[in-house]
């Protein structure tokens, strides 16, 4: 007999929407079993421990690590969010942990692995279209965040075809909406914004779907309630 459990790891759990990720995913009726692997451990709350399967201790940027914690997991699909909190300093932990799984994906025992990378708007070749300019002065404020994104994005194109990319607009802390919308690079965004819990819902949504995961790059925003 065939076992249909899903193994998902998710790298950066311990963030805010790593968190919210943990969540939704032990609401979603597929049947899975969820591993979260970040540099802490004690970082993740009592609460969400129990949505793990394991939690795996190690550095995203490590491909010694990375390549531990998907063969411990017995990954099939790993969703990545990663990043450095609100500061938007120059960092490259978002570049150098995608090489790092990337380079692991390309590896004979990981061919299979499929990858969920939330990204940002702005990355890659996607524009911040805000009408007077605005657009302009939020990229250049971000300009570190978005060269780090853009080279997490970069840093896949040798198994875009297992990859899905999600560029997220701004994200702020409200209960999920489930009022999303997708828009192109070069499209201007219907709202500048998006609640942490329907990206994840996104990505939950992608992930447990039961469609083939892989290349495709998704903007998307949250819309207003009318």
């Amino acid at each position: 007999m065939v076992d249909s459990t899903l193994s998902i790891l998710i790298i950066g759990a311990s963030g805010r929407t790593g968190l919210e990720l943990l969540r939704q995913l032990s609401q979603n009726g597929k049947n899975k079993v969820v591993h979260a692997f970040c540099r802490d451990p004690t970082k993740i709350p009592d609460e969400y421990i129990h949505f793990c399967q394991s939690v795996i201790k190690g550095d995203a940027r490590n491909p010694n690590d990375v390549e531990r914690a998907v063969g411990e997991s017995g990954a099939q699909v790993v969703i990545v969010s990663v990043g450095n909190g609100d500061s938007v300093k120059k960092s490259d932990v978002r570049t150098s942990s995608a090489k790092a799984l990337a380079d692991v994906m390309q590896r004979p025992r990981y061919r299979h692995v499929r990858a969920v990378i939330v990204s940002s708007t702005g990355a890659g070749t996607s524009k911040i279209k805000v009408g007077m300019g605005v657009g302009k002065i939020i990229s250049f404020h971000l300009r570190h965040i978005l060269r780090d994104h853009t080279g997490q994005e970069d840093a896949f194109n040798t198994v875009m075809d297992r990859t899905v990319i999600v560029r997220a607009t701004a994200l702020k802390d409200n209960k999920a909406s489930g009022k999303v919308r997708e828009f192109g690079d070069r499209e201007k965004s219907p709202t500048i914004q998006i609640n942490r819990a329907d990206l994840a819902n996104w990505v939950v949504e992608e992930v447990c779907s039961g469609d083939p995961i892989g290349g495709k790059v998704v903007n998307i925003t949250g819309i207003k309630a009318n």
